[in-house]
């Protein structure tokens, strides 16, 4: 079984879930859905960010469920946009 795995019905493809994540373990298929990395059972930290930015609940992970309180996977999230914006800003400079 996998480590994460997507309910592609309910999956609008944001990319939210591979952002969020520290640990880098979530890759986007060729079809757009997330999907774990080979390596995903030795680095993944269990943090949950990845299911709990999932507005659309399409993403679940073997060992984290999503969590009452999503504010901290969010806040994650707002600050890679954020920085990501300030770099393309400053590329089209």
């Amino acid at each position: 079984m996998k480590l994460i795995s997507t309910d592609t019905t309910k999956c609008v493809r944001c990319r939210a879930c591979a952002e969020v994540c520290p640990m880098g373990v979530i890759q986007i298929s060729a079809n757009g859905f997330p999907e774990p990395k080979s390596c995903a059972y030795q680095l993944c930290i269990n943090c949950g960010y990845c299911v709990d930015v999932c507005v659309f609940g399409a993403l679940n992970h073997r060992v984290r469920k999503r969590s009452s309180d999503s504010g901290a996977a969010m806040k994650r999230y707002e600050i890679l946009q954020e920085k990501k914006k300030r770099k393309g800003e400053s590329n089209e400079k």
